[in-house]
């Protein structure tokens, strides 16, 4: 019945701050900039619920398990056994957070020829393509010169995106691509069949840049449908023999 009060008054302070947070993030019509998409105050609060909730209540029950755990000792008061249930809640939280977070990282390395610029892309679920090779927890794409990698991984990670960005030379010595000059496009897919075969594959790509490079770049809209659908009817030649 504790618990229960514990998980109902947690539920209640996330639909609070949500919707707090939710009024003060809301940006009035007067003030919006065009061609930006801004949340609503109904958006804000449902996203703030799903983000927080979750949080709350781990934090809440691990926070409950703990003070019933030393709530029979006598060496403390019970304001101590409160803060010191919370303190230690917290901590195991934060730590349990931050794993999660860090298993939902991209963490992506590419090797693009040196001088390149335009359109990258990477293809997975690509049959006969060979596997992603990895380096120091990163995944290594090796983009040729059309500007494309294919892989048979059956999908591309998600989450935060750490990816790292590098020109390579004819002696393979690696040259940084600073993050500004790299603006993501975001992921594509196709599906179609041959026969009783299903197609099916997954893409994701970025635009790069050599000069001119800026945090204003970065959230640009870039690419070239005609460009993929190149690449699409050459992955479909090469590996499934299909002319479109």
């Amino acid at each position: 019945m504790r618990l229960l009060k514990v998980i109902i008054v947690s539920v209640i302070l996330s639909l609070t701050i949500s919707l707090v947070g939710s009024l003060i993030n809301y940006t009035p019509l007067s003030k919006r900039e065009p061609d930006v998409y801004y949340f609503s105050i109904g958006e804000s609060f449902i996203f703030g619920l799903i983000y927080i909730t979750p949080i709350l209540l781990m934090l809440s029950i691990i926070a409950f398990s703990i003070y019933m755990l030393i709530g029979r000792s006598k060496r403390f008061s019970h304001i101590i056994k409160v803060a010191l249930s919370i303190l230690i809640a917290s901590a195991i939280t934060t730590i349990t957070l931050f794993f999660i977070d860090k298993s939902n990282e991209t963490d992506d390395i590419y090797l693009i020829p040196k001088g390149f610029a335009g359109d990258v892309y990477t293809f997975y679920n690509i049959k006969g393509a060979p596997m992603v090779e990895t380096e120091d927890g990163y995944e290594v794409h090796v983009i040729n010169e059309k500007g494309y990698f294919l892989t048979s991984k059956p999908d591309m990670d998600y989450g935060t995106v750490t990816d790292k960005y590098y020109y390579v030379d004819e002696n393979s010595n690696r040259t940084p691509i600073s993050n500004k000059c790299v603006s993501p496009f975001g992921t594509g897919g196709f599906s179609t069949s041959k026969g009783d075969e299903e197609i099916d594959f997954h893409y994701t790509g970025f635009k790069l840049i050599k000069d001119k490079c800026s945090d204003e770049f970065v959230t640009e809209s870039h690419g070239s449908e005609e460009n993929e659908e190149k690449i699409i009817r050459e992955i479909l030649k090469q590996y499934y023999g299909v002319e479109q």
